[in-house]
C-alpha cells in the first residue's frame, strides 16, 4: 500500500518511548520528515540509520500556548510545513477517587486534553493555509469503560479527547483536515508499568487475541490514519485493543 507519507512533515508528541516512538519511527520509515516531541529534548532518539536532516527532537510543555506553537513552528523552520500532527503525549494516573488531589488532577488534564488541544489548534492554523493535513488523537479504553486500572482524572481526560476530536474534526473538514482519535488497550509501554502484572495477565487472558499491545500494533493504524488513503475518515475514533473492548 502506497501511504503517500514519503516526503510529508510529521510532528508527534511523547515521542521519547512507548507508542509516540514507535509512531515516529513507522512514520520515518514511510518516508516523512519528524519533528520529535517530549518534555525534555535528550530523551528523544532518532531511529537509526535515519536520513540526516530528516529528523528533529525538540522538548516543550504541550500543557502550555508556546510549548505547542513551538511544534508548529519547528516544522516550518526546519521542513516548510506540517502535513500530520500526533498528538500522544499523555501521563497516567491509577488512584482512587479519593486519591486525586487538585495537583494531579491538573497536570493529567493538562497534557491530556488541554495538550492535545493547544497542539491541535497550533497545527490547523497551519495545515489550512496548504489546504491538507492529517490529526490524530489519543484517547483511552479507558474512556469507554470508566477505567480497567486507570483513575478518574484520566479516564475523564480521555473522555474529553473522544469529544474534541469530533469537534475539531467538523472545524477543519471544510480546509482538508482530517481529525480522528485512537483508542487503545492495555499497551506494553513504560506508561502501563504502573499496572501491576496479575491486571496485565488477566486483561490478556481476557482479550480474543489472548495478549496485550505493542506500541507497533497502534503504531500501524496512526500510519493507516495520516496515509493520504484516508482521506474521507475524520471525526472518528478507531479501537487498537484486541477486541477486549466491543462497541
Amino acid at each position: 500500500m502506497n501511504t503517500g507519507l514519503d516526503g510529508r512533515v510529521a510532528v508527534v508528541t511523547g515521542a521519547a518511548s512507548g507508542i509516540g516512538a514507535a509512531t515516529a519511527r513507522a512514520l520515518a520509515a514511510e518516508g516523512c520528515r519528524i519533528v520529535a516531541a517530549d518534555l525534555r529534548e535528550e530523551t528523544v532518539t532518532a531511529p537509526a540509520g535515519h536520513t540526516p536532516g530528516t529528523w528533529v527532537a525538540v522538548g516543550a510543555d504541550l500543557s502550555t500556548p508556546g510549548g505547542a506553537q513551538r511544534l508548529v513552528q519547528a516544522a516550518e523552520e526546519n521542513f516548510g510545513r506540517l502535513d500530520v500532527l500526533v498528538a500522544c503525549a499523555g501521563v497516567y494516573e491509577t488512584g482512587g477517587v479519593d486519591d486525586v488531589d487538585d495537583v494531579v488532577w491538573d497536570r493529567v488534564h493538562g497534557v491530556n486534553l488541554r495538550g492535545t488541544y493547544l497542539c491541535a489548534r497550533a497545527a490547523m492554523k497551519t495545515m489550512a493555509r496548504g489546504g491538507y493535513g492529517r490529526i490524530v488523537t489519543f484517547s483511552s479504553i479507558a474512556a469507554q469503560t470508566g477505567g480497567l486500572a486507570a483513575g478518574p482524572a484520566y479516564v475523564a481526560a480521555k473522555a474529553g479527547v473522544l469529544g474534541l476530536t469530533r469537534s475539531l474534526a467538523g472545524a477543519a473538514g471544510p480546509h482538508g483536515i482530517t481529525v480522528n482519535c485512537v483508542c487503545p488497550g492495555i499497551i506494553e509501554t513504560p506508561m502501563t508499568a504502573a499496572i501491576d502484572e496479575e491486571t496485565k495477565r488477566a486483561t490478556a487472558a481476557r482479550t480474543p487475541m489472548r495478549r496485550n499491545g505493542t506500541p507497533e500494533d497502534v503504531a500501524a493504524v496512526v500510519v493507516m490514519l495520516a496515509s493520504t488513503g484516508a482521506g474521507f475518515v475524520t471525526g472518528a475514533h478507531i479501537d487498537v485493543n484486541g477486541g477486549l473492548h466491543m462497541t
